[in-house]
């Protein structure tokens, strides 16, 4: 997360209240991050580990895993808008630290830094963008 956040183009102290507004999570194999149909109120980066990403497959009461996601990864971002709720359930596979953002210290960040909050949306967006092109692109070569 750090490195990402050494990317962007913000200057330093916007730099370190973003930072600064991100608490550290500890989870053991098996934990939840966050299950299905909660509200979104935390984004997420994997600092350690790996999670699983989980979907509903429509049929009875069955999940499958549509993703597995290692160190660096921005999960849930989502949460930087209002009223959604999950549609996946995110568990760990192995000992994971996770960096959490909420939606109230993000809106707080956006309101003192409005030009850094809006390159920390954009590297959002485009994280998002690049994962649905890459389940589309799988999608293509199953059918």
């Amino acid at each position: 997360m750090d490195e990402i956040l050494l990317k962007l183009d913000i200057p330093d102290d916007a730099r370190f209240e973003l930072v600064s507004a991100f608490t550290e999570k500890r989870m053991n194999a098996g934990d939840v991050l966050f299950d299905y149909r909660e509200t979104a109120k935390t984004l997420y980066f994997v600092k350690e580990g790996s999670l699983a990403v989980h979907k509903f497959t429509g049929f009875l009461e069955k999940m499958q895993v549509i993703a597995l996601l290692d160190s660096g990864a921005v999960i849930g971002e989502a949460a930087v808008l209002d009223g959604h709720l999950r549609k996946t359930r995110v568990t760990a596979i192995k000992e994971s630290i996770i960096a959490c953002l909420g939606k109230e210290d993000f809106e707080n960040f956006c309101r003192k830094f409005p030009r850094s909050g809006f390159v920390f949306l954009e590297y959002l967006f485009s994280t998002a963008t690049l994962r649905l092109e890459k389940t589309s692109n799988r999608l293509a070569r199953i059918l």
